[in-house]
């Protein structure tokens, strides 16, 4: 059986996002989507999500952008003189990469976002995280240490090994699939469930639907996910990026959320047998 996730970003940054991602859900093929718990959005997506059942909802882990949920002083190697996290994924890398940020912090910040978004009544479904960077050791150490204290045992897996009209993408999804491989052991051995393929990082922000139907036409049995970023743009979403950092991915969100409302694609997913699903599905 051919089962594919479709999964958005982001839900919860912001009114304009959460709008795009409901809509990308009710008229389109968007399955699943990952909740950010410490942007302004927050509330309306859970109550959203209350509203769309059928809305898989996994948790976004954020360590990079916004206010950490922890009071700052609780997780001091994650945050700047403001309070805030660094904003950057860059950033935050070579501070991990360098030895400058606690593990216990990471742990610490990670847990009350799980605890806030299970305070709220969100039954998850899954991790991921902001810029990817959970597939790093350490970081997947956190997740996995999450998914045996709250039985949530289904993980974003990247392995998209291939090629980009951007150099900068093809070789970030090398990178973060090379991560992930060193972390398949380790995942099997703690009952970790990931999808079988990836699609997304070669791809960021220009998913259309000719690439859905793309994907659709070359499944095989097994499962995997589509990682996507669906939104509209408006200046409330423009002006987070003063506080957030920039998101690029914003001047295709509309895009992406036009890909994935196009008319054609039910139809092309039930021609070639695809069972479009969410995580609690796997």
């Amino acid at each position: 059986m051919k089962r594919l996730i479709i999964n958005a970003d982001d839900f919860g940054l912001s009114h304009s996002v959460n709008e795009g991602v409901v809509f990308a859900h009710r008229s389109g093929v968007l399955t699943s989507a990952t909740l950010m718990v410490n942007t302004p959005g927050f509330e309306e997506a859970v109550r959203l999500a209350e509203e769309h059942p059928r809305l898989g909802v996994g948790l976004h882990l954020n360590w990079v952008r916004g206010r950490p949920v922890s009071p700052p002083e609780a997780v001091p190697s994650l945050v700047d003189r403001r309070g805030l996290f660094f904003s950057s994924g860059a950033a935050f890398l070579k501070k991990l990469f360098s030895g400058r940020i606690r593990t216990e912090d990471l742990e610490r910040e990670a847990r009350a976002q799980v605890e806030r978004a299970l305070g709220a009544g969100i039954r998850l479904s899954h991790f991921d995280s902001e810029k990817n960077v959970h597939v790093f050791p350490r970081l997947m150490d956190v997740v996995v240490g999450l998914a045996g204290a709250y039985g949530i045992r289904k993980v974003r897996f990247i392995n998209e090994f291939g090629f980009s009209r951007s150099p900068s993408q093809t070789l970030k999804a090398f990178l973060l699939s090379l991560a992930c491989r060193r972390s398949a052991a380790r995942l099997r051995r703690a009952g970790i469930v990931i999808a079988d393929r990836f699609y997304g990082i070669c791809n960021s922000g220009r998913i259309t639907a000719g690439r859905l139907m793309k994907i659709f036409g070359g499944l095989k049995d097994g499962s995997a996910e589509v990682m996507v970023h669906p939104g509209l743009v408006d200046r409330e979403l423009e002006s987070m990026e003063e506080t957030m950092g920039t998101y690029y991915i914003n001047r295709y969100r509309e895009g992406e959320l036009k890909a994935l409302t196009d008319p054609r694609l039910p139809g092309e997913a039930r021609r070639l047998g695809v069972r479009l699903i969410s995580f609690h599905d796997l």
